[in-house]
């Protein structure tokens, strides 16, 4: 099913999908635009390249409370806090950023152990993908072709919008989104020139090149295997990392937490809470023993893990070249540029 609405109506489709549930979507702030939780239909803003932050935390928060206790008390009185889930739409999310919900599914939903957390918001949601503008110039520091990966790829989206002139056509992919766009009063017919337009801008897509070495994920984790104890090598790479972290934080296939108890007046509450492999202290153990106190043992590891460890354990590469690390770092570092710099190394 193909419909359409005009891009200055898309307040209308947004007060919609807020009377179904919540709505998570693209807001303009001062520095750029970030997902939020939608509180004012006007608020929604799609005219953006990618957002500064990825909308993982849709189903994976940045701070998440678990557990409410009393100090003194039993455990058998400690209460689970409930998710209490109402239906959840997530809008605008780019196709690279669509593939990182179903690498970080193997994480959290397939790798053994389930957590529920991240099951219920995924089922939960409603996922709306909207293609990149391939008229216009590619951010110079994505990657996302390289990793099989096009612009307007509609895999794993249950509805996904291409924007055409200042309208916006959608299409329904999966069942769910079937049922959902045949629920909305805001949206027209579309006439047999916007179906051919889907069509042809979803192929057409192929040609729009981010950069042109594909990755081989197998020849990438043999080769960082090979290179791992070259130490000039790393760090000559991570020279200028600061390990602030943020290229984890931006980053929508990061995945490391901690579990942390804040204590106050008889109360606690256990949470779980974003952490970083580039940070200092992550590796620091309770005897005061920290194997990784070097900045290039950091960075190995996060190269590695995304580009080597992953794609031993799970057959794919931890990254979907989204390009959020280097338009973030503050001293320009390219994980894309050290994985070239590897293979030829």
């Amino acid at each position: 099913m193909l419909k359409k609405t005009a891009i200055e109506k898309i307040s209308q489709l947004a007060a919609e999908l807020m009377g179904k549930g919540t709505l998570i979507a693209p807001v303009k702030e001062a520095s750029g635009h970030n997902f939020a939780e939608i509180s004012d239909p006007q608020q929604v803003d799609l005219n953006f390249y990618n957002t500064l932050m990825s909308p993982k935390s849709a189903f994976f928060p940045h701070k998440e409370d678990f557990v409410k206790y009393k100090i003194g008390k039993p455990l058998a009185e400690a209460e689970t806090v409930a998710l209490n889930l109402k239906p959840i739409f997530l809008l605008g999310v780019r196709p690279c950023d669509v593939k990182s919900f179903e690498i970080m599914d193997i994480h959290f939903n397939a790798a053994g152990i389930i957590d529920p957390y991240w099951r219920a918001r995924r089922e939960a949601t409603t996922i709306l993908g909207y293609a990149y503008d391939i008229s216009q110039p590619v951010d110079s520091t994505d990657f996302y072709n390289s990793l099989g990966i096009n612009a307007a790829d509609p895999e794993g989206s249950d509805i996904f919008m291409v924007k055409k002139d200042k309208e916006l056509l959608l299409k329904s992919i999966t069942p769910k989104g079937e049922k959902l766009l045949a629920e909305f009063s805001a949206l027209d017919k579309v006439s047999s020139a916007d179906e051919k337009y889907f069509e042809d801008y979803i192929k057409k897509d192929k040609n729009y090149k981010t950069r042109f070495t594909s990755l081989d994920p197998e020849v990438v984790a043999k080769k960082l295997e090979v290179v791992f104890d070259n130490v000039d090598f790393w760090t000559k790479m991570s020279g200028a990392c600061l390990s602030c972290g943020i290229c984890t934080f931006v980053c929508p296939n990061c995945y490391c937490f901690d579990i942390c108890d804040d204590n106050m007046f008889g109360k606690g509450t256990r949470s779980r809470v974003w952490d970083a492999c580039m940070f200092t202290d992550f590796t620091l153990e309770a005897s005061g023993h920290n194997p990784r106190t070097q900045v290039y043992q950091r960075l190995r590891q996060k190269i590695s893990h995304k580009y080597s460890y992953h794609i031993r354990k799970y057959g794919v590469i931890s990254c979907v070249g989204c390009g959020r690390c280097t338009r973030q770092c503050p001293v320009n570092i390219d994980i894309y540029s050290i994985v070239e710099a590897a293979l030829k190394a």
